[in-house]
């Protein structure tokens, strides 16, 4: 429940490897009442990643 707009997602026990060159898809629920655009930066462990 972070204010600052930025969070975290972690893995649970059962799906913490991703192939090299795969894809995945992260959702998440919240409620706000501000922006819902897209985020200008996504990184995974350290490395920037493409906003689709």
């Amino acid at each position: 429940s972070p204010s600052s707009g930025q969070v975290t997602a972690t893995n649970v026990g059962y799906n913490g490897t991703m192939a090299p060159g795969s894809t995945t898809e992260i959702g998440f629920q919240a409620t706000h009442t501000g922006n819902a655009a897209k985020p200008t930066v996504f990184t995974l462990n350290g490395v920037t990643c493409d906003v689709a």
